[in-house]
């Protein structure tokens, strides 16, 4: 048992070969943001914003490697770990000062570059997720590490470049200057979580490493001060216990969803392109892109029933049905495993695709001939009882066979005067047929626009 004990100790134990006044003399020097690290944020902020502006990974990481957000960040967490008040201070002004200057000079920078759509890069960093908190604690465990060891190693970085600091920071900038507040939200957001996670694994090393607490002549003022960095500690630990939470209910959200819709969608033989969770004031909507076999409204129903059914009442599903060739879909899904986002998903192609096949509208609008149309139509013609909407293909020319939307109205029967004559019913029926046939070149015009079809038939009984 003792030689186990002994080997593990060799294996993990790292106080031994612990600098701490070089550890503290090392983070507390690069902590203040002046001289030569006021160039290297601005030029780090600039690369940044030029990386995730073009898509360009090389540029991002040569960001990561030359910022100096990392001190005081670290400075935070040892600040707090050792009792230091004036470099928990300094931390903390400095930090702040180098997050708006970095905000400033990205924003500076999509206001007046010609590009400015959302990137790939751009997008990664908008919803932060568990992996990302991991990220913080472990890059930030290793930062603290290697600084603190008396042969220096060359992991900090490493370390940059796995906690990305400035490139979420950038996201934030974009948008303010697009005028996006869920990149701005969802950039700073994991800004901040990294900062915050960072911070705390450097407190929790340098208290396993046993640093000395600062002392202070005043006995009084060395209790205010240790109280001070109790309640900053709390400060910053409660916010970073709430985003984790938030970050693993996500995460169990969207696996619960994935077991319950997306895979039983899936064995029904529909193949799923992309699915995605869009926001909304009151609803969350489970958009999902697929190909395959006409999807009815009972199924749709069955699912929202389902989400209802666990607890997960907020969300709705909505379907994006493409019917597309076999070629097509081989290609829209090698597109997508080569990281195609949602937008991509929204683009000119894709709609072209659904514009080359006229079924694809059918798809889409089959929804609005059986709800909102016929509704409309009903309020637009009070005289109509009853409307069918269909589609039929005509097949004049066997080489170009077209796909027409058939309306069936019943007009609702007028009164029969019982005093009338052959001759006024005669005169009546006429009037009523050229009535009819005024309102029905009015309903296709509506329709034509309402369903974005250029074939509309209109057959009335009455």
């Amino acid at each position: 048992m003792q030689s186990l004990k002994k080997l593990l100790d060799n294996i993990f134990n790292i106080q031994h070969e612990t600098d701490e006044p070089g550890t503290i003399r090392e983070i507390n020097d690069k902590i203040p943001i002046r001289g030569n690290n006021t160039w290297m944020l601005i030029c780090s902020a600039m690369l940044a914003s030029i990386g995730l502006d073009t898509g360009s990974g090389a540029v991002i990481i040569g960001a990561m490697l030359i910022s100096p957000l990392m001190s005081p960040i670290l400075g935070v967490g040892l600040s707090v770990g050792i009792n230091d008040r004036e470099m928990l201070v300094d931390s903390l002004k400095n930090l702040a000062l180098a997050a708006v200057a970095g905000l400033i000079v990205s924003a500076l920078y999509f206001s007046v570059t010609p590009l400015g759509e959302p990137t790939n890069e751009l997008l990664a960093r908008t919803q932060p997720t568990l992996l990302d908190v991991l990220v913080a604690i472990f890059g930030g465990v290793a930062g603290i590490i290697s600084i603190s060891r008396s042969d220096r190693s060359n992991a900090i970085p490493g370390v940059a470049i796995a906690t990305a600091l400035m490139p979420p920071l950038c996201t934030a900038g974009y948008g303010l200057a697009s005028g996006r507040i869920d990149f701005f939200f969802g950039g700073f957001y994991l800004f901040f979580i990294n900062a915050v996670f960072i911070s705390l694994a450097t407190y929790m090393i340098v208290k396993y490493l046993h640093f000395h607490t600062k002392s202070y002549v005043d006995a009084a003022k060395q209790k205010r001060v240790a109280q001070i960095m109790v309640v900053m500690l709390v400060i910053v630990l409660l916010p970073s216990i709430y985003f984790l939470y938030n970050v693993y209910i996500g995460v169990k959200t969207r696996k619960q969803i994935e077991n319950l819709i997306i895979t039983d969608f899936i064995e029904r033989n529909n193949e799923v392109l992309k699915w995605e969770v869009q926001h909304t004031d009151s609803l969350k909507y489970i958009k999902i892109y697929s190909v395959g076999k006409q999807v009815d409204e009972q199924l749709v129903q069955h699912y929202n029933d389902v989400l209802t059914d666990n607890n997960l009442e907020k969300y709705k599903i909505r379907l994006v049905q493409l019917d597309v060739s076999p070629e097509e879909v081989q290609q829209i899904a090698y597109d997508i495993t080569h990281n195609l986002t949602q937008d991509m998903l929204k683009t000119m192609e894709l709609q072209k695709l659904q514009e080359q096949r006229t079924d694809s509208v059918r798809r889409q609008q089959v929804m609005l001939t059986k709800g909102s149309a016929t509704q409309d139509l009903r309020m637009l013609f009070p005289e109509i009882q009853k409307v069918q909407v269909g589609e039929m293909v005509t097949t004049s020319s066997p080489t170009k066979p077209d796909t027409v939307t058939l309306v069936m109205i019943d007009w609702v029967k007028p009164a029969k005067a019982e005093t009338a004559t052959a001759k006024s019913k005669a005169a009546e029926q006429k009037l009523r047929a050229a009535q009819v046939k005024e309102y029905e070149s009015r309903i296709k015009g509506y329709l034509r626009y309402k369903l974005q079809r250029d074939s509309v038939q209109v057959v009335s009984t009455f």
